[in-house]
């Protein structure tokens, strides 16, 4: 009954519009598609560490590729929704637990969502989130929704920077190369946006004035690390 509840709440959120060759062209969120991902939120952090069913099952569906990504790409107008779909992106992203069970399976799907998100323009969107709480840290008026919003789209980045593991069975099978090439596009893609130059303007005001930053600089730490 959960998973039928889950596959309700992601079916909610939307549908991809396409061209007459396939390639997508736009997304029309559904009428209660900040409400499902909200939902979808829940599911997430009520998901089972140990088996990670709802992590699964989202993955399988490609509910990023689908529903998540296009909502960040074409729905740039609507921030609540933007931000409530780069928090699921944060929340399916985070490392494996060591004792969880199919990590071999975990890992596959968290190299699934870190090309989906490489291959696309999510990005750049994400980052431009930043654009203001950078201009309120300049103006030394960075307040804690500033920083909240700057560790959510840094945890981001540093959970997939984190998707480095390679199974035995990609090992095996010779599609390591592939693996390290999307590692590498992906670095390219956060210096193309800018984000290394951010993290070290951030870095600069550890030391200053905003408490924030003082309180917590081990995101920062970890995701140039």
């Amino acid at each position: 009954m959960e998973m039928e509840g889950l596959s309700s709440i992601c079916a909610g959120l939307g549908i991809i519009e396409e061209d007459e060759n396939g390639n997508r062209v736009g997304y029309t969120k559904g009428e209660y598609c900040l409400d499902n991902l909200k939902d979808l939120l829940r599911f997430l952090r009520r998901d089972d560490p140990q088996s990670r069913e709802v992590f699964k099952q989202v993955c399988k569906w490609n509910t990023v590729g689908k529903d998540l990504i296009p909502i960040i790409e074409h729905c740039q107008d609507d921030r609540n929704l933007v931000l409530n779909a780069v928090k699921v992106l944060v929340f399916l992203t985070m490392p494996i637990e060591p004792s969880s069970s199919d990590i071999p399976q975990q890992i596959d799907y968290l190299w699934g969502l870190k090309s989906s998100i490489t291959c696309s323009e999510s990005v750049a969107v994400i980052v431009s989130l930043l654009e203001s709480p950078l201009e309120n840290l300049e103006r030394e008026a960075f307040t804690e929704d500033d920083w909240k919003l700057v560790q959510l789209v840094l945890t981001l980045f540093r959970n997939i920077l984190a998707v480095q593991d390679i199974s035995m069975l990609h090992m095996a099978g010779g599609s390591a190369t592939q693996f390290l090439s999307l590692r590498d596009k992906f670095l390219e893609l956060l210096f193309h946006e800018n984000v290394m130059d951010l993290i070290l303007v951030l870095t600069q005001h550890v030391g200053g004035s905003c408490d924030y930053l003082r309180q917590d600089n081990l995101l920062l730490l970890e995701t140039f690390h």
